[in-house]
């Protein structure tokens, strides 16, 4: 029973993971207060930081024709997420990041050319990982599926208690 219970957990957590299709920031998934704290921080409006992230604008997001304001906007809401992608220096982690060989080869490449300018490094961090096809969990699935496999993995460990 356990061990169905162990599978059952592996194929939620592969399930619940998804390559970050269409757009650079789609997996972002800081709180509305910390997403509001970082426009504030680095003085983008909420109409520059929706233009800024328009599909019209996807090319120089690519191209990493940006101002400044931009990549440290995009630095703090990547400090904010749940899995950390930059170490306490402030360079990438790709262990952290859960960086497949292949993928953490490519972005690896890529950072080679990236600024020491920390919020420079952290865009081309995300750009590099997007053009990459890394994986970017899907929080909100990934807490509700675990959550659900905990209380599975729970339900069966009574069950075989009571069994036994």
């Amino acid at each position: 029973m356990f061990i169905n219970s162990l599978v059952i957990v592996t194929l939620l957590i592969s399930a619940s993971i998804s390559l970050a299709e269409g757009h650079p920031f789609n997996f972002f998934d800081e709180s509305f207060d910390d997403f509001k704290e970082c426009l504030q921080l680095n003085n983008v409006t909420i109409e520059e930081y929706e233009k800024f992230e328009e599909w019209e604008n996807v090319d120089n997001l690519l191209g990493e024709t940006v101002e400044l304001k931009y990549k440290c906007n995009i630095k703090c809401q990547l400090e904010r997420q749940p899995t950390k992608w930059l170490d306490d220096l402030g360079k990438m982690d790709l262990v952290s990041m859960n960086a497949t060989s292949k993928n953490a080869e490519y972005i690896t490449e890529c950072m080679e050319k990236a600024s020491d300018e920390p919020c420079a490094y952290a865009f081309t961090l995300v750009i590099c990982a997007f053009k990459s096809g890394h994986s970017i969990p899907d929080y909100e699935y990934y807490d509700d599926e675990l959550e659900a496999a905990n209380e599975l993995s729970a339900e069966e460990q009574t069950t075989s208690r009571k069994s036994a």
